[in-house]
């Protein structure tokens, strides 16, 4: 059994790690990028980054270890971008398909493909959410696309006797940067993302 003070100066020391690295750090090598990281005394972080029209986030734990900081993201229970809330069968002329945020409003402007024994059909949400499509062959498959995150979900299986579908979007899986031992090097006062193979992003501490 080690000796307490050993336990108290190890804790003292990763304390004091901490200490040094922890702060507001700006992104600064990179344009029309805008991000943002804070590292908190008590060892949690925030991330933020905005690409256009596109704008990511992260929160979690970090730490200190081996000359780099090492970030993890907070589990989340249902990562799944999009999931099927219900579906029926009805008398209208079209299959539709509506699209729904967590607080029941229409999500417009989402592109969506209908698989079916003909082949695909894609439109896209209005105003209201829904995007509808021809009845003339029964929907077999749903999938989301959202050109801004280049995303494009795998085809969600339906109910091909069905013609009317809602659907729930979740905006934290699209926008969620999901970080697994994220090791930030450190070259001098500034730390090195390397998250993205593409880039390399260069944050600085503010003062």
């Amino acid at each position: 059994m080690k000796p307490v003070f050993l336990w108290i100066a190890a804790g003292a020391l990763a304390v004091a790690q901490t200490g040094n690295f922890a702060g507001h750090y700006y992104l600064q090598n990179l344009r029309e990028v805008g991000s943002e990281l804070l590292l908190k005394p008590d060892g949690t972080f925030q991330f933020a980054l905005a690409y256009g029209a596109a704008d990511y986030s992260a929160n979690g734990t970090w730490k200190a270890q081996g000359g780099a900081v090492i970030l993890n993201s907070a589990a989340v229970k249902d990562a799944a971008p999009f999931k099927l809330v219900r579906s029926e069968a009805n008398r209208e002329p079209a299959i539709v398909v509506h699209l729904q945020a967590p607080n029941g409003r229409g999500v417009p402007n989402i592109d969506v493909i209908l698989g079916t024994a003909n082949g695909p059909s894609k439109a896209s949400t209005d105003s209201s959410g829904d995007a509808e499509f021809p009845k003339d062959s029964p929907a077999k498959s749903v999938t989301f696309s959202i050109r801004v995150y280049e995303l494009e979900t795998e085809p969600i299986n339906v109910n091909s006797t069905h013609n009317d579908f809602v659907f729930q979007i979740n905006g934290e899986a699209i926008t969620r940067v999901d970080f697994k031992d994220e090791r930030l090097s450190v070259n001098g006062k500034a730390l090195i993302m390397r998250h993205w193979p593409d880039r390399e992003m260069r944050y600085e501490k503010g003062q």
